[in-house]
């Protein structure tokens, strides 16, 4: 009973965390997006309270951040121009929240909006209404310890809704978004949303994904070495896998996704989300499960095996004060290599 429960549970959250924290698309707002050729991107800007809780317990971070939010800045507008391509041309322009705010105000219905948010886990209370635990998006934040358990994530809405009622969120790794996040971000909602105008409903889409792995046949496995386990063996790998591995600096595979060029392979990438646990004590639990999928097109591959961890943490949760909070793997094992040549088998 234990393994059928936790494989349920673990391919339940991966194809969350892979593919996207919101729900599906609903056909309604496939219609609507595809009707819209105008796109604005959030303009990010340093957050005074952020600066102020680094400058008290990590000041030298704070020029790192307000140098990310700068570079945010400027890679956003240009992924969404190189890497958005389901309606056709389209013109993209980049507006502060207030200027997107007035624009609502005056009715405006031309305009889709990318905002990067980060996701989060609300408390519940012990009232009976809201008992429960609750997954939203706040302004991004900055991550500067392990306490803080919100994700990043890509929010997608009509510019007459607010930014809490997305049509579509979709996740990225737990770093603070660099142009590779983003533009990963991006093509894996491009999956998504191409099967669904084709007509894919969620459910066949959930259930293909786990035999995706016999598209992994001939390619060469990039891995970023920044993101390879601190005791992971380059030789073992190549042992492992039955096809070519390449390893690359993360400078590399950021010029790899500016070019647009993938010449036949699958990239390693780890995505996060964030879940609520149903303990009022340790409401949120963050997971981070490493995936491979085609850089092309964004179908999600394979991914590493986490379900022991996934009915654990679960297990854990439903005792006060010993939830777990991380879940699966922030780097890349040699197991994780292992479990990629095992998916093709399957």
């Amino acid at each position: 009973m234990k393994g059928i429960l936790s494989a349920l549970l673990g391919l339940s959250l991966i194809l969350s965390v892979v593919n996207a924290s919101a729900q599906f698309v609903k056909t309604k707002d496939i219609e609507k997006m595809k009707k819209r050729t105008s796109f604005i991107v959030v303009k990010e800007r340093p957050d005074k309270k952020i600066i102020k809780l680094l400058r008290q317990k990590a000041p030298d971070q704070v020029a790192d951040y307000k140098q990310a939010i700068k570079q945010l800045n400027r890679d956003f507008p240009e992924v969404v121009k190189q890497y958005w391509a389901l309606n056709g041309a389209i013109t993209v322009e980049q507006k502060t929240e207030k200027e997107v705010a007035r624009l609502r105000t005056r009715n405006n219905r031309n305009y889709i909006v990318f905002d990067c948010q980060s996701m989060k886990v609300k408390p519940g209370s012990r009232s009976r209404r809201s008992k429960y635990a609750r997954t939203y998006t706040s302004s991004l934040s900055w991550k500067f310890d392990n306490k803080d358990l919100s994700v990043p994530v890509i929010n997608m809405y009509f510019i007459e809704n607010d930014v809490q009622y997305p049509f579509y969120i979709q996740n990225m790794s737990d770093r603070f978004p660099d142009y590779t996040d983003l533009a990963v971000g991006l093509r894996l909602a491009t999956y998504v949303f191409t099967e669904q105008l084709g007509g894919r409903p969620e459910r066949s889409m959930q259930q293909e994904i786990k035999h995706n792995a016999m598209y992994l046949k001939d390619k060469t496995l990039v891995l970023c070495k920044n993101w390879l386990d601190d005791d992971f063996v380059e030789s073992m790998a190549k042992s492992d896998y039955p096809y070519p591995i390449r390893f690359v600096s993360k400078e590399e595979l950021d010029e790899l996704f500016k070019k647009d060029t993938f010449d036949g392979s699958a990239i390693a990438y780890i995505p996060a989300g964030v879940f609520s646990t149903f303990d009022m004590n340790y409401p949120s639990m963050e997971v981070n499960v490493p995936v491979v999928f085609d850089p092309v097109n964004g179908m999600p591959l394979c991914h590493t095996d986490i379900s022991d961890e996934m009915f654990q943490a679960w297990g854990f949760s439903l005792i006060p004060q010993m939830g777990k909070s991380m879940v699966g793997f922030k780097k890349i094992r040699n197991q994780d290599i292992k479990n990629f040549a095992k998916s093709m088998k399957e």
